[in-house]
């Protein structure tokens, strides 16, 4: 419902060198993408937290069963396999409880514990959308953006009694003061290193009435240091102009 309607104005919008029947293409091929990836990651975090929550409860049950009478041996790969599937706060108050410590347990289809959801969606993200492409990147910024203001929004919650009480509407003309310097600096500055969806939607909006589309760009690129090799590629890699501006 969002992926195909994106990708069609994107595409008609700044893909002008395509025909219309790449043009379809590209638009089919984004949307299946978009939606092949969001299903496997769903398939496979789901059966991360399932084998997961498995493993947990029978250590639990294992600890509670065997508190007595096991070897050093066993105890200590009891441990670590509780450090690996628990983390390691929950694999020491185990330690400390004889197996008595555990979370309320939650509805099925929930993490037991956010260690879990840690692990599987680490492990989903590297296997989904660790292979860079459009989509994937485009997702990935999305997300950053999202876990930034969250890691914010909870930081002030668990610090608002010696912060200055400002609510989010209060705080957010500030915040948008400070992207928003930012990103016309760096365009205004160092244009290269900006996406080059970002970069476009930029030059096509500050730049082409002044008939001056990519003067900066290009006294920019001649006397600016080279990007390290890894940086390069990524910055340059080839990726059409329908990401996240």
């Amino acid at each position: 419902k969002i992926r195909v309607p994106h990708a069609l104005i994107m595409t008609f919008l700044f893909r002008r060198d395509l025909s219309s029947r790449d043009k379809l293409k590209s638009i089919l091929q984004l949307a299946l993408e978009h939606a092949t990836n969001l299903a496997s990651f769903a398939a496979l975090y789901k059966t991360l937290l399932m084998t997961l929550k498995f493993i947990s409860r029978s250590i639990q049950r294992g600890f509670v069963s065997s508190a007595e009478g096991q070897s050093l041996f066993h105890y200590m790969g009891r441990t670590i396999l509780t450090m690996l599937v628990d983390g390691p706060t929950n694999a020491i108050l185990n330690n400390m409880n004889g197996g008595g410590h555990r979370l309320v347990e939650r509805p099925p289809g929930h993490a037991e514990k956010s260690y879990h959801a840690l692990v599987a969606g680490a492990i989903g993200g590297y296997a989904i959308w660790g292979r860079y492409s459009a989509v994937n990147y485009q997702i990935v910024l999305y997300l950053t953006s999202r876990v930034l203001v969250a890691t914010l929004k909870r930081f002030y919650q668990k610090y608002s009694s010696v912060l200055p009480d400002m609510t989010f509407r209060q705080c957010y003309p500030y915040f948008a003061a400070m992207v928003w310097g930012l990103v016309m600096m760096i365009f205004e500055e160092h244009p290269d290193v900006l996406h080059v969806s970002l970069r476009r939607s930029m030059d096509a909006i500050y730049r082409s009435r002044t008939g001056n589309n990519n003067t900066r760009t290009t006294n920019t690129n001649t006397t600016a240091s080279a990007p390290t090799p890894g940086v390069s590629r990524l910055l340059s890699s080839p990726s059409p102009p329908f990401q996240s501006s």
